[in-house]
């Protein structure tokens, strides 16, 4: 399959939702997570077309978040417009790290940066898998990169991208 034309840089607008804030009106801190895992979903269906728990129907395999990384500069509120983008920074034979940024709903004012860890897994077993080739070729496709190296550290990262907003 080519996947020449597949963007590395997925994004989608999404509202926040006044059951997902706390009572100052912002978005609660850990409902960030679900609205980029969420959107990460999304992502992989429209611009992919990964279904993901199609896949696992059929190969008894699927990610599974190991572990999350997260930073806050402005905050989002009820009803606000966000856009949401999301990226394959790295991956191995059974590991993908994605960045999440949400920013507003012109992509200009950065609101939040999550990194997601995910590892790939025999769902009966609960034991790592290796991704099979058609995920590696998609992986090697979709990889997000940048004229400098991406920084291996989240609080790098983080700097990285400040400093281009």
């Amino acid at each position: 399959m080519s996947y020449e034309n597949y963007t590395n840089e997925p994004h989608s607008k999404v509202k926040i939702r006044f059951q997902d804030c706390d009572p100052f009106g912002h978005l609660n801190n850990a409902a960030y997570i679900d609205y980029f895992i969420n959107a990460r979903e999304d992502h992989l269906q429209q611009f992919y077309h990964i279904d993901i728990y199609e896949r696992q129907k059929n190969t008894n395999e699927n990610w599974f978040i190991t572990k999350n990384q997260i930073a806050y500069f402005q905050p989002s509120g009820i009803m606000e417009e966000v856009t949401i983008k999301t990226r394959l920074l790295r991956f191995t034979t059974n590991v993908i790290l994605i960045e999440g940024l949400m920013l507003d709903a012109e992509a200009g004012t950065l609101k939040s940066v999550i990194w997601i860890e995910f590892r790939y897994v025999n769902v009966e077993t609960s034991r790592l898998a290796r991704h099979p080739d058609d995920l590696i070729e998609l992986l090697t496709a979709i990889q997000y990169t940048e004229s400098e190296p991406i920084a291996e550290q989240f609080d790098d990262r983080l700097k990285q991208i400040k400093s281009r907003s």
